[in-house]
């Protein structure tokens, strides 16, 4: 249940993956151990890169590095993009007007 070490480049095109599925590991491994007086931040901090940390160096909570990281790695939609592929769209031939 320990998670690896969070490598992820922030900049790759598999980062958002790899970064969701690593917080859902870390998250869970947090669950097990014991509660009271567990630094979180102290433990996050040791189960990311120098690269990561650089981003999260300078937070004082667990919540606000997890939310760095967050931003970091889950990049915004590209809504011009979004509404040029839904332009550009054709309907399968099984596809009803209803179906999404």
């Amino acid at each position: 249940m320990r998670p690896e070490r969070l490598e992820t480049d922030p900049s790759s095109s598999t980062a958002a993956k790899e970064w969701l599925n690593w917080k859902h590991t870390f998250e869970n491994f947090i669950l097990v151990l014991p509660q009271k007086g567990l630094d979180k931040l102290a433990v996050f901090a040791n189960f990311v890169s120098p690269l990561i940390f650089q981003h999260i160096g300078e937070c004082s909570k667990y919540t606000v590095a997890i939310e760095m990281l967050q931003i970091l790695f889950i990049k915004p939609r590209n809504e011009i993009f979004a509404r040029h592929l839904l332009s550009t769209r054709k309907q399968a031939p099984t596809e009803t007007l209803d179906d999404e």
